[in-house]
């Protein structure tokens, strides 16, 4: 085989690796993407039903814990301008080896507003096991229209959370 011949198969393998890895890096995203679609079809099949205040039906779980490293939110509060929203959830210390730092999106439709919270840990030094309690953590997050009358929801199970204004 020409030297030609091994650069392109050389170069050939490395693309497929490439594929390949970015396939594996990238399934947690699409699978949260398929929970959001799924979480927020939910609520519209329940609001077509059962109107303003519908509850979905609770997705099947298999096994215990998070789900896709998504947390659930405890409540939300509405800022007077009726577009920025800050959800509490209970989560880890921001500060140290066994903290967190988290990040928000809000994920819209017509009827409701899925609040996805995730949780990036710190990496902690040595086999040091982190014991520390939850503690009451905020995140706020920006909507492209005012809430209104549409639902707000928690993207672990898909399921509305209280709001106050």
């Amino acid at each position: 085989m020409t030297r030609k011949r091994w650069v392109a198969l050389a170069a050939s393998v490395t693309l497929v690796l490439a594929a390949l890895l970015w396939w594996m890096v990238t399934e947690n995203d699409r699978r949260l993407d398929a929970q959001i679609r799924q979480a927020l079809e939910r609520y519209e099949q329940a609001f077509a039903r059962d109107g303003v205040g519908a509850t979905p039906t609770p997705p099947r779980r298999e096994g215990y814990g998070r789900s896709l490293g998504v947390l659930s939110i405890e409540k939300v509060t509405v800022h007077k301008d009726g577009q920025t929203l800050t959800a509490e959830f209970v989560g880890a210390l921001s500060a140290g080896a066994c903290g967190a730092d988290y990040t928000a999106r809000a994920v819209e439709s017509e009827h409701a507003v899925l609040i996805v919270v995730e949780e990036h840990p710190h990496v902690h030094v040595g086999a040091r096991a982190c014991t520390a309690v939850g503690i009451l953590n905020q995140v706020t997050v920006r909507l492209s229209r005012p809430l209104g009358e549409r639902a707000v929801l928690e993207a672990e199970r898909g399921m509305p959370v209280p709001s106050t204004s």
